[in-house]
C-alpha cells in the first residue's frame, strides 16, 4: 500500500508517518504540505492513497481533490479531520473522497479505514454519518419501500458514480437513472445525492447482510 501524507502542520505529518511507517505492507511515497507538492506522483498514479489533513487553513485542498477526480487518477483519498467539522465532511463527500476519519481515531481504526479504501470500498467515521441522519428506529425500514432497481442505483450513487456512469453500468438510459433517483429522494426523504449516499452507507450494507 503506497501512501502520500499531506498536512500543512509538521507535527501532524510527523504523527501520521510515525503511526503507519512501522507496518511492512505500507510504503510512504511522499510527505508534504500541499496536494500541489505531490502532484507529479499523484498524476503518475504511483500512490494508492493520500492521507489528507484538513483544517480551516487548507480546506481549499478539497478543491484540488475534486479536480484530480475529474482527471481520472486512480489515487484514493482519506481525509483526516482533527476538528470534527461537519461542513468539511459534506464538502469532502462532494469532492469525491473515499474515506473520512477523525484525527483522534485509534490506530486500529485508521489502519482499518486505509485497508477498506485500498480494497475499493468507502469508510466514513460514524461520528459524521450519525450526525447527518436522524437516528430514528424507523429509518432503515424506508429501504424496504425501494424497488430492487432503485436499491441498485442507490448503491451506485453511494460509490460516487455519475448518472451517465450508472446508466452504463446498469444498461439503462440516463433519463431512467434520473427518474429513479428522484423517486429514491422522495421515498427516503433526502435532499440530495450526498444524503442519499450517507443513508446507504449507514443502512444499506446492514440491510444486505440481513437478506
Amino acid at each position: 500500500m503506497k501512501i502520500i501524507v499531506i498536512s500543512n502542520y509538521s507535527v501532524i505529518r510527523e504523527g501520521i508517518v510515525s503511526l503507519i511507517c512501522k507496518y511492512e505492507n505500507i510504503s510512504i511515497q511522499f510527505v508534504g504540505e500541499t496536494i500541489k507538492d505531490a502532484m507529479f506522483l499523484i498524476k503518475s498514479n504511483i500512490a494508492d492513497i493520500v492521507l489528507l489533513d484538513i483544517n480551516k487553513d487548507n480546506e481549499e485542498e478539497l478543491n484540488s481533490i475534486n479536480r484530480l477526480m475529474t482527471l481520472g487518477v486512480s489515487m484514493k483519498t482519506i481525509v483526516v479531520d482533527f476538528y470534527g467539522n461537519k461542513d468539511f465532511f459534506i464538502k469532502a463527500l462532494k469532492s469525491g473522497v473515499q474515506g473520512y476519519i477523525l484525527g483522534k481515531s485509534s490506530e486500529d481504526e485508521i489502519l482499518y479505514a486505509m485497508d477498506h479504501v485500498y480494497r475499493g470500498k468507502k469508510y466514513f467515521d460514524s461520528y459524521f454519518v450519525d450526525s447527518m441522519i436522524n437516528e430514528n428506529k424507523d429509518l432503515p425500514n424506508k429501504l424496504e419501500t425501494l424497488t430492487n432497481r432503485e436499491k441498485e442505483i442507490l448503491e451506485e450513487v453511494a460509490k460516487g458514480l455519475s448518472n451517465q456512469r450508472i446508466s452504463e453500468e446498469l444498461f439503462i438510459t440516463d433519463h431512467t437513472v434520473k427518474k429513479h433517483i428522484n423517486h429514491i429522494f422522495k421515498k427516503l426523504n433526502v435532499k440530495d445525492r450526498t444524503e442519499a449516499a450517507l443513508y446507504w452507507n449507514k443502512y444499506g450494507v446492514l440491510n444486505k447482510q440481513e437478506e
